[in-house]
């Protein structure tokens, strides 16, 4: 059992998420069935890895910091599958995305400070379920996914509300802290580039992967930002040039290729190399 540690059920939940998600691209009902469960068991492991923790009195503060990542790379990705695949529209899910990238940005800032409250956690079980209600109606009765829509409306509301104990303490923390102005200008630029990927998601086509792909590293790193000594400054040239890039050919071509290319590589450099090696030493870590 020493093998098996909260902080590895955790990434575990990351590395097997792609395959529910890749068997609703086939389609048949078996294939969304296994789909269903099998997001439902590494959904269940949010669960597991709490009791774990505590059974086995590794409570730590990296712990503490990965389990909200693991949960909002879940969302993000499985809700953005379901928006390419027709299941969700666009629109609420990139205002409920919106939110997780803003308080994933001031988690970094305030680790302390916004430690997980009882009312997001019902947030995430609620965007969980709503996901796999998704996939269940859309066996039995497509038609119905009507009524999927308006409740995603209301969990994105439900989703603000569920960050305003996190506002109200970073505006606490705020009076007590001063931050440099160019610490906020480069705070901004990475909050601007990771929410013009989510804008720019109907456009990206087959490559829509890259965009879920480049997320989850900025949720990984932004969680972990305080708890690693790998943290480093953003480049903040190379966001413009990445920015300037998509919102060109965004404009001119009406659909995005080589910019999200671009935007791959820079996440890789920026976030993607240093997340991996974050997960290896979680891995190690007994």
């Amino acid at each position: 059992m020493e093998r098996i540690t909260p902080n590895r059920i955790t990434l575990l939940r990351i590395f097997l998420l792609p395959l529910p998600c890749a068997l609703l691209f086939l389609e048949g009902y078996l294939a969304k069935l296994f789909s269903l469960g099998l997001g439902s068991l590494l959904g269940f492991t949010d669960y597991v890895d709490g009791v774990l923790a505590r059974r086995q009195k590794r409570i730590t503060t990296i712990g503490a910091l990965l389990d909200p990542v693991a949960d909002k790379i879940f969302v993000t990705v499985v809700y953005l599958t379901l928006v390419f695949l027709g299941y969700f529209p666009f629109i609420p899910v990139a205002v409920l995305l919106s939110r997780e990238i803003l308080v994933a940005l001031l988690r970094s800032w305030f680790p302390e400070e916004l430690r997980v409250v009882n009312v997001a956690r019902w947030k995430t079980f609620l965007q969980m379920t709503l996901a796999g209600l998704a996939i269940l109606l859309s066996i039995f009765n497509r038609s119905y996914l009507i009524i999927i829509h308006y409740a995603l409306w209301g969990l994105a509301l439900f989703s603000y509300f569920s960050a305003l104990p996190y506002f109200y303490r970073v505006k606490k923390a705020l009076r007590r802290t001063s931050l440099e102005p160019l610490i906020w200008g480069k705070s901004l630029l990475s909050l601007s580039f990771s929410l013009s990927l989510l804008i720019v998601f109907p456009f990206s086509g087959k490559l829509f992967w890259i965009i879920q792909l480049a997320l989850s590293f900025y949720f990984f790193r932004k969680g972990l930002a305080k708890a690693s000594p790998l943290h480093a400054q953003e480049e903040s040239l190379l966001i413009v040039a990445v920015l300037l890039g998509i919102s060109g050919e965004a404009l001119f071509r009406g659909e995005l290729y080589y910019s999200l290319w671009l935007a791959l590589a820079f996440s890789l450099y920026r976030d993607g190399i240093k997340s991996l090696k974050l997960m290896w030493e979680i891995l190690r870590l007994r």
